[in-house]
């Protein structure tokens, strides 16, 4: 590999050098899961570093360095201006035009001294000098997780290690948690100050703060640090709302605190996901405004989500950045909504809430109180029913309780999913939807969007089946005189069924609006499957890994995890409300 030759002032260096009336700004991405979403991230990086002109450019590190290799060739990219995925960057000798400053994420767990040294130098190689010092969560959840190696603890051995072995060249950054001086005691408070304090103490020379929506609470904290000694630059990360599901679930995961007038605002317009990306840019724009006026800050971290418009609008809003360039025609009907892993897979943000990958969403404390500790299959069939029914909020693939539409399903979903001695399959579902001809977009169960406009949906499940249900299924799949498709496949990546063409879309929700294009907003391709069942499958191996080595519970998920198949099953015919129910039923109770 030829080393690329540069030496960019680091962040440290950029926010002390700045003027006292400038704005600087970072926007953080992470590695798409599939190749075109890949491709269109780096176009849209391209953009947004030309139109909006960050100082930096953040590269997040998944779980348990799950994204190694995608995080460096994404941050290669940035830092020397080769947006081409087609080209090898490293072939290139110099930076380009519209190359960007890069920090690069890295988490201490489940790397040893050699993994991490490979990180590093090749991080150096590119130019990349600056890094964000994570401990991370342990890999897979697991609760009895080992340090690979015993030097790698806590993010601040990670500081440790990075100085002594590279002494200055990497300006080193950690995180920070605002809602820590609302928790616990006033001891645990000045504890969690006294272990930022060390950090910088360590070698740490700025802090990016986690999310937040109270100024209030962050402004205590950010004077609370300066009280304890911490001098460093610390940079506020703001997160604009994207849309009212993926807010909740953000939240939930980080325990971030609301202001009440923030939900107030959110609820009335929390179906109409244009309004609640409009409320979302127009709230990280006053935090912004806020913090500017009770304190000394002008340097802020923007957490794109890998979307553009929102980021685009907070900046243009409250800086004198150039406008930017135009987005892609058509692009808001497909990119810029995301609802999980059910977009399109040509999105960069598809299937994903933060770019860390699959996790159980839990402390593991908190998931063992919630699932138990299963022992058999009718354990694992008792959690599903219970989570559809309502009682339970959350399962290992769905961290919100079931949707208001779920209610109309219940019947059948409760007799998919109880324990075969009690009447059921045990046919685990982790998503489902029922058929919709046409009902207002106003509708409080199934609406969305703008009023007076229409939606249709229809009907799918997704299921956890064994082999000889999976084959029954897809025998009567194959017999219907109706339009049903479906994929299909195991934990192994080879595994991979379906009745649908290649390179075909199921858009199986859909709004039509006045004076709008269509709105895809639920797609099902096999490229979006693939994604999904693979994060599916580690799942279920994050969630064995809470329990202990040769335990029952953790043979229990490792023999479902080997054996079961995810399939996937469409029922095209939006105005039959019962024809995909029918179909399961007739297969259930086959002899």
């Amino acid at each position: 590999m030829i080393p690329v030759v540069r030496e960019p002032p680091s962040i440290y260096e950029k926010i002390r050098q700045a003027p006292d009336d400038a704005n600087l700004w970072s926007l953080e991405f992470f590695p798409p899961k599939t190749v075109l979403g890949q491709a269109n991230l780096c176009e849209r990086i391209e953009r947004m570093t030309k139109s909006l002109q960050p100082s930096w450019v953040h590269v997040t590190w998944g779980t348990g360095g799950s994204t190694r290799d995608s995080s460096l060739e994404l941050a290669a990219r940035v830092q020397n201006g080769v947006f081409d995925p087609e080209e090898d960057v490293s072939l290139v000798t110099a930076p380009r035009e519209g190359a960007c400053d890069v920090c690069l994420h890295l988490t201490c767990t489940n790397v040893d001294p050699i993994y991490l040294d490979d990180a590093l130098d090749r991080a150096k190689r590119f130019g990349i000098r600056n890094i964000l010092a994570l401990r991370g969560d342990a890999p897979r959840g697991e609760e009895y997780w080992v340090a690979t190696d015993q030097r790698f603890q806590h993010a601040i051995d990670l500081i440790r290690y990075i100085r002594a072995r590279h002494g200055d060249y990497f300006c080193i950054g950690m995180a920070g948690f605002p809602e820590g001086l609302s928790r616990g005691t006033e001891a645990d408070q000045k504890r969690e100050l006294a272990f930022l304090k060390e950090k910088q103490d360590a070698g740490a020379q700025f802090i990016v703060t986690q999310l937040f929506y109270d100024v209030d609470l962050f402004v205590r904290w950010y004077h609370a640090c300066r009280q304890a000694g911490i001098t460093i630059p610390v940079i506020p990360g703001i997160m604009p709302i994207q849309n009212y599901s993926s807010f909740l679930r953000i939240v939930n995961l980080c325990g971030a605190t609301v202001p009440q007038h923030v939900l107030d605002l959110l609820e009335p317009i929390r179906m109409d996901d244009a309004k609640v990306k409009d409320m979302g840019i127009e709230l990280s724009q006053g935090l912004i405004r806020s913090l500017r006026a009770q304190t000394d800050i002008h340097t802020f971290h923007i957490y794109t989500l890998n979307l553009e418009k929102s980021a685009t609008n907070v900046i243009k809003g409250v800086s004198d950045v150039p406008s930017p360039i135009p987005d892609m025609p058509g692009a808001e009907t497909w990119d810029e909504f995301p609802n999980g892993r059910y977009t399109d897979a040509r999105s960069p943000a598809f299937g994903e809430m933060d770019g860390y990958g699959a996790s159980l969403k839990l402390p593991p404390t908190q998931a063992v109180k919630l699932w138990g500790t299963p022992v058999d299959e009718e354990d694992i069939s008792r959690m599903f029913t219970q989570y559809v029914s309502g009682q339970l909020p959350c399962v290992p693939w769905c961290d919100i309780p079931v949707w208001d539409e779920t209610t109309q399903l219940l019947p059948m979903l409760l007799r998919l999913n109880m324990p075969k001695a009690e009447g059921g399959k045990s046919w685990w579902t982790v998503g489902s939807q029922p058929a919709v001809d046409g009902c207002d977009s106003s509708d409080p169960v199934f609406g969305f969007g703008p009023q007076g406009g229409y939606i249709f949906q229809k009907a799918f499940v997704e299921l956890f089946l064994t082999q000889e249900d999976k084959e029954a299924l897809v025998a009567a799949i194959r017999a219907s005189e109706r339009p049903v498709t479906y994929f299909a496949g195991t934990c192994d990546p080879a595994s991979m069924e379906t009745n649908v063409q290649k390179h075909g879309l199921n858009t199986v929700t859909w709004g039509v609006f006045p004076g709008k294009e269509v709105a895809q907003s639920t797609i099902i391709e096999e490229a979006s499957f693939r994604a999904w069942r693979d994060e599916a499958f580690a799942i279920w191996r994050e969630w064995e890994l809470l329990f202990p080595p040769r335990s029952a519970t953790r043979s229990l998920l490792r023999s479902i995890h080997d054996q079961r198949w995810l399939v996937t099953v469409v029922h095209h015919d939006y105005k039959d409300p019962s024809g995909l129910w029918n179909l399961l039923d007739q297969v259930a109770t086959a002899p």
